[in-house]
């Protein structure tokens, strides 16, 4: 079967890397450059493809399935270029939009949409969905998840490990939570917490808008998500955002008219990539029964592989992408429509094959019930 990788990036590298020897794959990005590292690496076919110009609905037709590795901003996009093309798709792109917008169109082109399908929102979203199903209605709900460089390197404690803009809609996105059953709206940054962590030291977290599906399709009293960094990252990137430079309105520079967020990344990919410092993919979730008096938790580590050079968060976002990938491609997710990852994990043994197919992968999987 053929499989189309939209996005050469890390985390699209991540998914090719798995699913390669697997199926037929071919990765699909606008750098010819990364393409020529990508067809020598990993010996897959590569296409030069610019989705802000050329047709992704012609490209998508020779395909039984899509993974997509885009930006957010064109996730609903690809979404809808799939509807049309015909063909399933896994997407982990952090879309500001609410691809829920897309259900009709979805259910009646036929086929299947998995939507935030990396890392988290993604395997969290299943881990959660597992939650419910072993346990029904959940009283408390807490994910923290970053993705961190191995030491606390200036000037953020922070190494780019996928979309820098991305990234930085982490800190102009409304926020959503859940408390007392109802929904909340708050600021990014909000609600933030000190915490330690043995081998990472002292970290911080704070309100991210990671929750989305889940608030729709899981029953709790209370659910936040986080995001993890290294403590005083936050102090510091609300000075960059007090000073405008989060902003996606134009100014006018000299005879230039810029976007201040996309010039901030891209700075951010030139000096704070640091290809001598791996990175760390630290996540653990929470939740409370109440009425079965269980607390039910998972902690999932990973490293960056220095053999496959892949990164930790090219590995967890990329490698789950693939996981629920290859489960569509075997016939085993039947339902048609958008299916959010908590769908899958609450049933059994979809949960199970994810679960397996990353901890093979050597990523580390801790689950307690007490």
């Amino acid at each position: 079967m053929r499989v189309l990788v939209l996005g050469g990036g890390s985390v699209g590298q991540g998914i090719a890397h798995v699913l390669k020897d697997r199926f037929e794959v071919t990765v699909a990005d606008s750098n010819k450059g990364r393409l020529d590292e990508i067809k020598k690496k990993m010996s897959v076919d590569t296409v030069n493809f610019d989705i802000s110009r050329d047709d992704p609905v012609r490209l998508m037709n020779n395909y039984d399935l899509i993974s997509g590795a885009l930006p957010g901003k064109f996730g609903m996009k690809v979404i809808e270029a799939a509807t049309i093309a015909g063909v399933d798709l896994v997407d982990n792109s952090f879309m500001e939009e609410d691809f829920y917008k897309l259900e009709s169109k979805v259910k009646k082109s036929g086929i299947t949409v998995i939507p935030d399908c990396g890392i988290a929102p993604g395997l969290s979203n299943m881990i959660v969905g597992k939650m419910e199903a072993d346990f029904g209605h959940l009283n408390d709900v807490n994910i923290k998840v970053g993705g961190l460089p191995e030491t606390n390197v200036g000037p953020l404690g922070y190494k780019v490990v996928f979309s820098a803009v991305d990234t930085l809609d982490e800190f102009t996105r409304e926020v959503e939570i859940v408390r007392k059953g109802k929904v909340v709206r708050t600021e990014p940054g909000e609600g933030l917490e000190y915490f330690f962590v043995n081998n990472l030291g002292s970290l911080e977290a704070f309100y991210t808008n990671g929750l989305r599906s889940l608030i729709r399709n899981i029953s709790a009293d209370n659910m936040v998500e986080m995001t993890v960094r290294y403590r005083g990252h936050l102090e510091k990137m609300k000075l960059l955002k007090s000073l405008g430079l989060l902003s996606d309105s134009k100014i006018q520079v000299g005879d230039a008219n810029i976007v201040p967020k996309e010039v901030l990344a891209m700075l951010m990919v030139k000096n704070l990539s640091y290809p001598d410092v791996r990175d760390i993919l630290y996540m653990e979730i929470f939740s409370t029964h109440s009425e079965k008096n269980i607390k039910d938790s998972y902690i999932i580590t990973d490293r960056q592989d220095d053999r496959t050079g892949l990164s930790a968060m090219a590995r967890t976002t990329g490698f789950t992408n693939a996981a629920v990938s290859k489960l569509l491609l075997e016939g085993k997710i039947k339902d048609r429509g958008i299916v959010a990852p908590e769908l899958i994990g609450k049933i059994p043994e979809l949960f199970k094959e994810v679960e397996e197919f990353l901890t093979s992968s050597g990523i580390r999987i801790e689950h307690k019930i007490q």
